[in-house]
């Protein structure tokens, strides 16, 4: 029941602070999206929006609860990148040198494989939703209570074999510590800090449980062998930080020119291996989980739908990813008893409907009217993403073959163009093609499979809504 109210409230600022998102910041502060404590957005790189709420500032750590597992899976993409874990290795690599694998309630654990914990797909029973997190009886917090939580999750009974199901487990998250700690010799924060926060410029982490007293009042010593840092909670870290995160999964695993991730882990880590095919948590086509992250599409007042990638944790903590708008969007809340619109609706009414797709490559090939079947244009960007060009082929009135070409500079959603009518060509002859101006045009990005066309010329002035035929946004 609990992720359903984080989904809803998920479904439930033309460039922006930069933008200022006119109201906005005063709508959060009156609390018509919950307790938000600071929302940031950036995009192409640039912070576009940033504001703090309910005594918070810049510099303060955030409690990230289950943000905390994309992190967790991040890492596991950098020791998969360093050759140190594969995603078919068993967990009894992992955990023969503390328990009896073999024996026991151990032994139906072995063949779960580090991608069937990714994916939240291990088979082992577990149900952390039915019951507030904070009930002693919620699974995770009789895990936190037992003394040894590796113990507890690898002896907890099965109910499906590994991959056949869904089933979301903190507890199964909190493995991935072992993992980390068995193949690098390194605890998850020490590893973090060398291979994935310090390479991104951030110093300051922290790691503590859940407390109503707030941050020095929760539970700080990890009861598992290793003593380590959970994987599955606990992180604390600032926006700006969640932020920059964010933005390399956005890069596809490269930050101010590094790798740090591949771009094939981030295209696993976005599969929805969970979907509306096999889990009935998931109704949206092309929502789902994949590795520790989860897929959704938002759908703006425009009604136009994006697919949003993002890392979510109990209480609205959440960094998304958007990428085909480049956009990253990080909120906090204090929000553990509240079911009301959130950052979600913010994106749908405020955000998007202000922002169109940089008119890219992604938008090179072929479009078409579909009122007009049979005719159509074909695109392509070049000078590094600065000018558009392309054809239109076109009819007269009388019935014959019109074709037109276009040039002009790119900025940003929009392209403003020259367009140029061509005569007096003969088949296969060399006969001069004769070159005339005719009009002018304007391309306007709407979303990866629309385009608007205004045209102005002695002729006709109109517009058309291109839809794609060839290509794709990816």
């Amino acid at each position: 029941m609990r992720i359903l109210l984080i989904l809803s409230t998920l479904f439930f600022c033309s460039e922006l602070c930069a933008q200022s998102f006119d109201g906005l910041s005063d709508d959060i502060a009156n609390g018509d999206y919950g307790n938000l404590k600071a929302v940031l957005i950036s995009r192409h790189g640039e912070i576009i929006y940033e504001d703090y709420f309910r005594g918070n500032h810049v510099n303060d750590l955030q409690l990230l609860n289950s943000v905390t597992k994309s992190v967790g899976s991040a890492l596991i993409g950098i020791a998969n990148r360093q050759g140190k874990i594969q995603v078919d290795d068993g967990l009894a690599r992992f955990f023969n040198s503390l328990y009896p694998m073999n024996t026991g309630s151990f032994s139906n654990k072995q063949a779960i494989t580090v991608e069937d914990v990714l994916q939240q797909r291990h088979g082992i029973l577990w149900d952390e939703w039915t019951l507030d997190y904070r009930d002693a009886d919620n699974p995770t917090s009789q895990m936190i209570n037992s003394g040894d939580w590796y113990r507890y999750v690898l002896t907890t009974p099965v109910d499906a074999q590994p991959g056949e199901k869904f089933a979301y487990s903190t507890g199964v998250s909190t493995l991935m510590s072992r993992m980390i700690r068995s193949t690098t010799g390194m605890s998850p924060r020490n590893f973090a800090m060398a291979q994935l926060f310090g390479p991104l410029g951030i110093s300051d982490i922290h790691w503590e449980g859940w407390s109503a007293g707030g941050r020095g009042t929760g539970l700080t010593d990890w009861p598992n062998p290793d003593q380590d840092e959970p994987l599955g909670f606990g992180i604390w870290m600032k926006p700006r930080d969640m932020l920059k995160f964010g933005e390399l999964y956005l890069n596809d695993g490269v930050y101010e020119g590094r790798r740090i991730l591949d771009k094939e882990w981030i295209d696993a880590s976005w599969k929805t291996y969970s979907n509306p095919e096999n889990t009935e948590l998931f109704t949206i086509p092309g929502s789902g989980y994949g590795y520790q992250w989860w897929i959704t599409r938002l759908t703006d007042t425009r009604d136009r739908s994006f697919s949003a990638y993002y890392a979510n944790g109990w209480g609205h903590q959440f960094i998304l990813v958007i990428p085909e708008l480049d956009l990253v969007v990080v909120s906090v809340a204090d929000d553990y008893d509240y079911d009301g619109p959130g950052i979600g609706a913010i994106l749908r009414t405020t955000v998007f409907p202000a922002l169109n797709p940089v008119l890219d490559n992604r938008f090179n090939g072929a479009w078409y009217d579909p009122q007009t079947d049979g005719q159509g244009l074909t695109l392509e960007v070049l000078d590094g993403g600065n000018r558009l060009t392309g054809f239109w082929y076109t009819y007269g009135d009388n019935g014959t073959k019109r074709w037109f070409i276009f040039s002009g500079d790119i900025s940003d959603a929009v392209a403003d163009v020259s367009i140029i009518q061509t005569s007096g060509g003969a088949f296969l002859q060399p006969d001069p093609v004769t070159e005339s101006e005719w009009g002018s045009g304007r391309f306007t990005t709407v979303d990866c499979e629309h385009i608007n066309f205004e045209i102005t010329s002695a002729e006709v002035s109109t517009a058309i809504a291109l839809t794609r035929i060839t290509g794709m946004c990816n």
